[in-house]
C-alpha cells in the first residue's frame, strides 16, 4: 500500500542542521566526560555516562539519514519549486527497507542476466526484462536506487543497457535514433536511467560511478542523459568527456551521429546546465557549434535541436546575467572565430539555419556590449565607451564575423536589422543635440552617437561575409547606413501629423533608393568611381538628406561648419567598414 507522507523540506533541512550542531557538541563533550569517568573509577555515580551520549549521537545520526532520505524522496515524487508542505505516498517505510528491497531486486536481475549470457535468446532476454520490471514505481526512491546500483555495479549496469541495444536496436551504432530512444524510454533503459538520475543527483553513488564517465561508450552515456533528467553536474561532465574524444573514436564514424543529437536534446531540457557548459567549457561547446560538425552530423534534426537548446540558455532573462553573458561570449567566439566555417567555409552557406534565427532573435540585450567594443576601436579617446568585463576581451572583428555568419540567413538578417533599430531607439541619442550650448549635452550626444555608429559599423562589416546577391547586398547596406540618420530625423523633424510623417517616410525611401543605386552601380561596374569615392558620396548623401529635411520642415538649418562636423563624425564612425564592404564585394 505504501506510506502517505507529508514533509516540509526546508523545515526538515533546518532540523538536520540543528541535529548536526548537537552532534558537534556531543563530539566535543565526549572525550572530557570519558576522561572524567576513567579518573573517578569506582567513585563514578552516573548512570550510563558516555554510553548514553553515544546513543544520543547515534539517534541524531540515524534521524538525519532518515530525514535526508525522506526529503530526497518527496522531492523526486513531487518535482516542484513550491515551498511548504509536500505530500506523497512512499513505497517504502524507511531507507533501510528500501535498501533491502533493492538488494533482492539486484540479485534477481543479476541471476536473469547470467541466464541470458548462457543462452542469448529472446526468451532469456525476456527474463531479464521481467526482473527489471521490479523497478517500476521505485525509481524515485534515492535509497532504493543507490542500493540497487551499488549491488549491480557499473559493469553490470552498462551491460544491461548494451544488451538491450544489441537485441532491440542493433542498427543504432552511434547513439539511439529518436524512434528507438522512445522505445527505450518505455522499456528497461528508461527505468535504469531514472534509477541512475535519482541516485546520482542525491549524491549517493561512489567514485566508481563517476569514473564510468571516462570509460563508458558514448552511446551508453548519451542514452542515460537523453532518457532521464540527470543532474546538471553529471550532464556537463558527460558532455565535456564526449566532446573531447577524438572525432573518429566511434567504431562507425561515418554513421549518423545520434550521440550528438541526444546530447543536445538533453540540454534542451536543461538550459541551466547548457548555459554553464557554454560559459565554463568554451572549447567543448565550440565542438557542438562547429559548422562542419553541424552539417556533417548526418542527423538533420541536430541543428534544430541545438537551436532550441541555445534559445533556452541564451534568451533574455534566462538564468543569471553573468552566466548568460559568458555563455554568449563563447557562442560569439566560436561562430565568429578567424577560422570559422560559418563564413567562407567549404560546406556551403547557412542560409536556412535555425541557429542563426534563434541567435538573432535573442541578441538584443547584448547589442550594446558589441557596439561599445567597436566604438572603443573607432574612437579610443572618447570617454565612457568602454565595455565592462567580460566584454572588454571580445575582439570587434570577431563580433563582425559573428554577425556576418548570422546574416547569411535572410530572416536572421532582417531580425538583426530590427534589433539594431530598436537598440538605437532605446539609446535615444536625440535626447541631446549635437550642437547644444551645454558641453555635457554635446558629450552625451557624442557618446550615444558613437555607439549607434559602431553598431552600424559592425553590421556593415558583417555584411561582407554574408553571401547575398548584389541587389540584396546593396539594399541592406543602404538600410544599415540610414538607421542612425533615420532615428535622428525622428527626433528633430516634426512628425505629429500624417502628412509630414508621410513626407518624411518618402524622403527616407528616396534617399535609400539613391544610395542603393550608387552601390549597385559600383558593384556592376557602371561607374568609374573608386570604392573610396563611392563611400564618400554615400556619407554625403546621409548628411545632405538630414540637412535638407531639417530645412524643408521648418527647423533651424545646419551651418556650413555644423554640416562639416556632422559629416566628419559620420564618416569617422562608419567609413572604414563601408569602404571594406564595397571593396570586398565590388573590387
Amino acid at each position: 500500500m505504501g506510506e502517505f507522507v507529508g514533509i516540509d523540506p526546508l523545515g526538515a533541512e533546518k532540523l538536520i542542521r540543528e541535529m548536526e550542531a548537537g552532534k558537534n557538541i556531543l563530539g566535543r563533550t565526549r572525550p572530557g566526560l570519558e576522561a572524567a569517568i576513567t579518573e573517578a573509577g569506582e567513585g563514578w555515580t552516573g548512570q550510563g555516562g558516555a554510553a548514553a551520549m553515544h546513543r544520543v549521537w547515534a539517534f541524531f545520526h540515524e534521524s538525519q539519514r532518515d530525514l535526508k532520505w525522506r526529503i530526497d524522496t518527496i522531492q523526486g515524487i513531487v518535482p516542484t519549486q513550491q515551498k511548504g508542505m509536500l505530500t506523497g505516498t512512499f513505497t517504502f517505510g524507511s531507507v533501510t527497507e528500501a535498501a533491502e528491497a533493492a538488494k533482492l531486486d539486484a540479485s534477481a536481475i543479476t541471476a536473469a542476466l547470467e541466464h541470458h549470457n548462457q543462452f542469448l535468446s529472446g526468451q532469456s532476454w525476456a527474463g531479464v526484462e521481467k526482473a527489471l520490471g521490479a523497478l517500476k514505481g521505485r525509481t524515485d526512491d534515492p535509497g532504493y536506487s543507490a542500493a540497487l546500483l551499488t549491488a549491480l555495479g557499473p559493469t553490470t549496469f552498462q551491460k544491461l543497457l548494451r544488451d538491450w541495444m544489441n537485441t532491440q536496436a542493433a542498427g543504432a551504432r552511434r547513439g539511439l535514433t529518436s524512434d528507438t530512444l522512445k522505445r527505450a524510454g518505455e522499456s528497461s533503459p528508461g527505468l535504469l536511467s531514472k534509477v541512475f538520475a535519482t541516485a546520482e543527483s542525491s549524491g549517493r553513488l561512489g567514485n566508481e560511478w563517476q569514473k564510468m564517465i571516462d570509460t563508458a561508450p558514448s552511446d551508453i552515456l548519451t542514452t542515460l542523459v537523453a532518457l532521464a533528467p540527470q543532474s546538471g553536474t553529471f550532464l556537463n561532465r558527460v558532455a565535456a568527456n564526449l566532446l573531447n574524444r577524438p572525432p573518429n573514436s566511434d567504431t562507425f564514424p561515418t554513421d549518423p551521429n545520434w550521440n550528438l543529437h541526444n546530447l543536445a536534446k538533453a540540454y534542451e531540457s536543461n538550459p541551466e546546465a547548457f548555459r554553464r557548459l557554454l560559459a565554463e567549457h568554451p572549447n567543448e561547446a565550440g565542438v557542438m557549434l562547429d559548422a562542419y560538425t553541424i552539417r556533417s552530423s548526418g542527423v538533420p534534426a541536430y541543428e534544430e535541436t541545438l537551436a532550441r537548446a541555445l534559445h533556452g540558455a541564451l534568451k533574455p532573462g534566462a538564468g543569471s546575467v553573468d552566466m548568460r553573458e559568458r555563455a554568449w561570449i563563447t557562442v560569439i567566439n566560436s561562430i565568429g572565430s578567424e577560422h570559422t566555417w560559418w563564413v567562407g567555409g567549404g560546406i556551403g552557406t547557412f542560409a536556412d539555419s535555425p541557429i542563426s534565427r534563434v541567435l538573432a532573435q535573442d541578441i538584443t540585450p547584448i547589442l550594446d556590449k558589441l557596439a561599445r567594443g567597436q566604438a572603443m576601436r573607432n574612437s579610443p579617446d572618447v570617454p565612457y565607451l568602454e565595455p565592462r568585463e567580460p566584454w572588454d576581451k571580445l575582439d570587434p572583428t570577431v563580433s563582425a564575423r559573428f554577425l556576418g555568419a548570422l546574416m547569411q540567413d535572410s530572416t536572421a538578417a532582417d531580425t538583426l536589422m530590427k534589433a539594431g533599430a530598436d537598440y538605437m531607439k532605446q539609446l535615444d541619442m536625440g535626447r541631446f543635440h549635437p550642437f547644444d550650448p551645454s558641453s555635457y549635452a554635446r558629450e552625451a550626444h557624442i557618446n550615444l552617437a558613437e555607439r549607434t555608429g559602431a553598431l552600424t559599423n559592425l553590421l556593415l562589416a558583417g555584411s561582407t561575409y554574408a553571401e547575398w546577391s548584389d541587389d540584396e547586398q546593396a539594399e541592406r547596406m543602404a538600410g544599415f547606413l540610414l538607421m542612425p540618420v533615420d532615428f535622428i530625423s525622428n527626433k528633430y523633424l516634426p512628425v505629429d501629423n500624417a502628412l509630414v510623417s508621410t513626407g518624411k517616410d518618402k524622403g527616407i525611401d528616396d534617399v535609400k533608393d539613391t544610395m542603393k543605386n550608387l552601390i549597385t552601380d559600383y558593384f556592376d561596374k557602371k561607374t568609374p568611381d573608386t570604392a573610396r569615392s563611392v563611400a564618400g558620396t554615400l556619407v554625403n548623401e546621409q548628411v545632405e538628406w538630414l540637412s535638407r529635411s531639417l530645412r524643408e520642415n521648418g527647423q533651424k538649418a545646419l551651418t556650413a561648419s555644423e554640416t562639416a562636423m556632422m559629416r566628419d563624425a559620420m564618416e569617422g564612425r562608419i567609413h572604414d567598414a563601408l569602404l571594406d564592404a564595397l571593396e570586398r564585394r565590388g573590387g
